[in-house]
């Protein structure tokens, strides 16, 4: 009886864990393009129109996997104007939004 019950917590347990990498699985884009989202506000802020190249082929990297259409959009960027980049992440985020159930915290 007594091994049972600790079975049934480790298995409750690995339950637990393997629900909070799911989700956390599940957010990691959303943190990823607010991060982004965020930098490319700060540089606008700075009053730099340009988003760095090695911040840009992040970006290009995620968004590729995401939406071909946004990609291309992006790709078509070649002088990595911030506005244009912010533009993407805000339209990538929306669609992530709506991909994915909105997860109770």
């Amino acid at each position: 009886m007594l091994s049972d019950a600790i079975r049934n917590i480790r298995f409750a347990n690995e339950e637990a864990l393997r629900r909070r990498v799911a989700l956390r699985s599940r957010r990691r884009p959303i943190h990823l393009l607010d991060n982004w989202l965020g930098q490319v506000e700060t540089l606008m802020e700075r009053d730099d129109p340009v988003v760095p190249e090695p911040l840009n082929d992040e970006i290009l990297g995620f968004i590729v996997q995401l939406s071909p259409r946004l990609h291309r959009r992006l790709r078509q960027n070649s002088g990595r104007d911030a506005l244009t980049v912010l533009e993407v992440l805000f339209d990538a985020e929306e669609q992530c939004l709506t991909k994915s159930p909105t997860d109770a915290a």
